[in-house]
């Protein structure tokens, strides 16, 4: 089954949590950059991947099998192949994705009758934006990432996503952000569908918080970012905590001058709105 990568339009933090996370606002798009996750019988629960490094000890896959088996008192192990294409800390989502993917195949091939809402819960055990990948779909999202509201609107434009070969910890970003002294919600969703209909809205409104701490770590980032501006972006953003830079296009043309200027130096996907549409409309 593949497993999807996301980008962030806009990313608000709000203020810190008792629980420790923090409330966000921000729009999940997802983008045609994939993994594949593989399932076959094995003697115990067993995590392998075209990446090396990958072990059973510290993966998401490996959490999320191990609950259900437990819970539901399967007996039998299960071998999990993760054949990686999503770069790892780029803001993308893969491990959260990756995590979904497994749970919805877990759920179909034991015949665990977990509905969306019980999936949903136990996703959120495992990472805040994890629930989002349960649905196909673009999303609004506050809380820790967990509250979705879905967004049946056209997002008719060119996706070009650079990675920059630098993984960056969500960990640490959080950590090293400074709180608002008021923080205050945008209202994405509507401005959202304002910003479709009129391109320079989105520089205006969507703002990604942790551009300005990566930006300082990471200073080559500003130049990815302006290069995606020269190469005709109408707006260009950080995606999560970074490291992946995106520019969002309207012509094809742009797109792939965008991707030949970043291809000899960095990992570049370019994601259309035709994989959006049949994304969107899948079951």
């Amino acid at each position: 089954m593949k497993s999807y990568a996301k980008i962030n339009i806009g990313l608000n933090i709000l203020n810190k949590r008792d629980d420790g996370y923090h409330n966000i606002e921000t729009i999940f798009i997802p983008i045609d950059v994939h993994d594949t996750i593989e399932v076959s019988s094995s003697d115990s629960i067993v995590i392998e991947s075209n990446i090396d490094w990958i072990s059973n000890n510290d993966n998401i896959c490996y959490k999320i099998a191990k609950y259900l088996f437990e819970k539901h008192d399967i007996k039998r192990g299960i071998r999990i192949f993760i054949n990686k294409h999503i770069p790892i800390g780029a803001g993308l989502g893969g491990g959260s994705s990756n995590a979904a993917t497994l749970l919805k195949m877990l759920n179909s091939l034991y015949n665990l009758n977990l509905t969306l809402e019980n999936q949903k819960e136990i996703a959120l055990l495992f990472g805040s934006d994890v629930p989002f990948f349960l649905q196909n779909g673009i999303a609004y999202a506050l809380g820790r990432g967990e509250e979705l509201t879905y967004l049946n609107i056209e997002f008719p434009f060119y996706v070009v996503v650079v990675y920059p070969n630098i993984s960056v910890s969500t960990k640490w970003a959080y950590e090293n952000f400074k709180e608002k002294e008021e923080p205050k919600k945008i209202g994405y969703a509507s401005l959202f569908s304002e910003a479709i209909k009129n391109k320079q809205l989105f520089k205006d409104i969507f703002k990604n918080d942790f551009e300005d701490i990566v930006f300082r770590r990471y200073a080559g980032l500003i130049s990815i970012k302006n290069v995606l501006y020269e190469k005709n972006a109408f707006f260009a953003s950080l995606s999560g905590s970074g490291s992946s830079l995106f520019g969002l296009y309207e012509s094809k043309q742009d797109a792939l001058r965008a991707f030949e200027a970043f291809k000899s130096r960095f990992k570049v996907f370019i994601s259309d709105p035709n994989f959006l549409i049949k994304y969107c409309e899948r079951e």
